[in-house]
């Protein structure tokens, strides 16, 4: 499902515990983002949490961190390939060579938690930095300040398909689009920074699944939840069920599937 956690000017970042959480939860992958006045610094492309946690500590080592607003991103593949550039944040930019780039300054910076259809994507390019460039550059283009023009901002929040946005700027401002969660002034763009309860399989059986029908919960009928017969066999099951599908046809739900394995 991917996660965003965004700490505002004036937050401290939230403890190790519950952004190591947020890995476990999401492992494809981590990316950091921070406003210092004169840009947007990204930092992404973390396969590993120790990776990660050493960027992050790098990085806040040389900030005034209640003072700077930053955002962290922990993802789940759903489209483009487990790989660093894919990871966000991405540099709102024309070109998908420079939002590839893991380490990169920009006047806009990008996050999404979510699936967004209708857009061209393979294993370079996901829905995100596609959205991006088919939307936000062009946005970005258009109005001289396209974080504060009402009417973007009014064209972004139709454009969300039920997911997450975050942007940011180089000044600090920061807009959130979507359902977000706010828990000890972070917010969230879902529960997935919260310990997942394990099903013991020697209970319940082999999968989320299992589980579900275990308690009674399901009936079988996968389409009433806008899910496909792969789904059965995903981990994600119960999230999708709780928020909102990840996949948008069966052959996506089962390369999610295979992506578990």
């Amino acid at each position: 499902m991917c996660i965003i956690v965004y700490k505002p000017k004036g937050e401290s970042l939230p403890s190790k515990d519950t952004l190591r959480t947020c890995w476990e939860n999401n492992p494809h992958g981590a990316g950091i983002m921070w406003a210092d006045g004169s840009n947007v610094r990204i930092r992404k492309g973390f396969m590993s949490w120790d990776t990660f946690d050493r960027a992050l500590d790098e990085a806040t080592s040389k900030l005034d961190v209640a003072a700077t607003p930053m955002a962290l991103h922990f993802r789940i593949a759903t489209h483009g390939a487990v790989k660093p550039g894919c990871c966000h944040p991405f540099a709102v930019k024309d070109s998908y060579e420079r939002m590839r780039q893991t380490r990169i300054s920009a006047d806009v910076g990008f996050m999404h938690n979510g699936t967004l259809s209708g857009l061209e994507t393979d294993d370079s390019t996901s829905d995100s930095m596609a959205f991006a460039r088919a939307v936000l550059v062009p946005l970005k283009k258009m109005c001289a300040d396209f974080l504060s023009d009402k009417h973007a901002l009014r064209v972004i929040e139709s454009s969300t398909q039920g997911s997450r946005f975050l942007l940011m700027a180089k000044d600090g401002r920061v807009r959130t689009f979507g359902r977000w969660v706010e828990d000890g002034g972070i917010l969230y763009s879902n529960e997935n920074y919260l310990p997942r309860y394990v099903y013991e399989p020697t209970l319940f059986g082999e999968t989320a699944f299992d589980a579900w029908m275990a308690f009674g919960g399901f009936d079988g009928n996968m389409s009433r939840y806008s899910m496909f017969e792969p789904c059965k066999d995903c981990p994600m099951l119960l999230e999708c069920a709780e928020y909102l599908p990840i996949c948008t046809d069966e052959t996506q739900a089962s390369e999610m599937v295979a992506s578990h394995v």
